[in-house]
């Protein structure tokens, strides 16, 4: 079988017998794709026949071991999609990896296949040179934090009742916020850097009974009571470290922003094979128009608010970041005065 050879249009026309109107819309959308600077690969029902744009000839040196290498890979994906195993692969060349090639295919409705081919290389380099930075720059911050918050701290208890205590009070609550922000931009660090990179079996019971614990004194501070509605003992597969900072900052968030006296419920269910971890809350509420963003780094729907209740704006984007990389997602409903519910999904054993 030809690699992808192309078709030139009077072959397909005359294979096919097209109408003149279909062998001018064949013609627009072979040119349309052929300029399109991703990389596409269509492959026949029957797997005797594809063709490719050519971007995708150009990823590689004709001949090249790379090149029979992404051959024999996006043969074999697109097989797989032809039998409905569709989805996204990464395929990395060069020892060590120098390039990573992302191949997403899909099925189409005559029975054939196409994988959208691109060199995501760059993109991830970007995304460690970034990770880097923050990592680094976020360890050399606690230095100078930890030095701020002693002597405030000695300030405090030297000078008493005074206004300079009061200042200094002033300068460690605030060096407190800014040690959060550091400590949350190097667990998102840690996360992208790391990823999934432990994998246990983990008992839902216990997994929420640590989250809880480490919120309990917290809510108790406020006189928010958390409550655990439902949690039947079921197990996922995964980092337990993540998933308990997961749970823990959706709680966390819950008890800043409820009222004293309030109550933060939890729940936990089973449905089409994931788990799902509600935590609920008696707060002001989230305006449609900002549910949509609440999971971006450092959007906060009401700076004022954020401030009063010590948000750093990372928490919520943490939860997202852990949830992708187990498979799972993380959703909201809302309404103003009501509260908020923020569900945790990830696929259950």
């Amino acid at each position: 079988m030809a690699w992808l050879k192309r078709k030139d249009a009077d072959a397909v026309s005359t294979d096919h017998q097209l109408s003149e109107v279909e062998f001018q819309s064949l013609t627009r959308i072979s040119a349309a794709v052929e300029a399109l600077p991703l990389g596409v690969v269509v492959m026949s029902a029957d797997g005797s026949a594809m063709w490719s744009n050519a971007a995708v000839d150009k990823m590689f040196t004709p001949q090249s071991d790379d090149h029979v290498l992404f051959i024999d890979s996006v043969d074999s994906v697109l097989r797989d999609a032809l039998k409905g195993n569709v989805g996204q692969t990464d395929l990395e060349f060069g020892d060590p990896a120098v390039r990573t090639i992302e191949v997403s295919t899909i099925a189409l409705g005559d029975g054939g296949a196409v994988a959208v081919v691109e060199d995501v290389t760059q993109r991830l380099m970007i995304d460690r040179v970034r990770t880097d930075f923050v990592a680094n720059i976020s360890h050399e911050l606690r230095t100078p934090i930890g030095a701020i918050s002693l002597m405030a701290e000695n300030l405090i208890a030297e000078m008493g009742e005074s206004e300079a205590a009061r200042l200094a009070e002033i300068i460690l609550n605030e060096v407190t916020r800014l040690n959060e922000t550091v400590n949350d931009l190097l667990d998102l660090a840690k996360i992208e850097f790391d990823g999934l990179s432990k994998r246990e079996s983990i008992h839902t019971a216990q997994l929420i009974d640590e989250a809880v614990g480490r919120l309990r004194s917290a809510a108790l501070a406020k006189s928010v009571m958390i409550v655990v509605e439902d949690n039947p003992d079921m197990s996922v597969i995964g980092d337990r470290a993540q998933l308990v900072s997961a749970v823990g900052n959706l709680i966390d968030n819950a008890v800043k922003y409820s009222e004293q006296g309030s109550i933060v419920k939890i729940e936990v269910t089973r449905e089409d094979g994931r788990m799902l971890i509600s935590v609920a809350d008696n707060g002001p509420g989230i305006a449609p128009e900002h549910l949509g963003r609440v999971f971006e780094r450092f959007y906060r729907v009401d700076d004022a608010r954020s401030r009063g209740t010590g948000g750093t704006g990372l928490g919520l984007a943490i939860v997202r970041h852990i949830a992708l990389l187990h498979g799972g997602d993380v959703s909201v409903t809302s309404e103003i005065g009501v509260g908020s519910t923020f569900t945790l999904s990830i696929p259950a054993v």
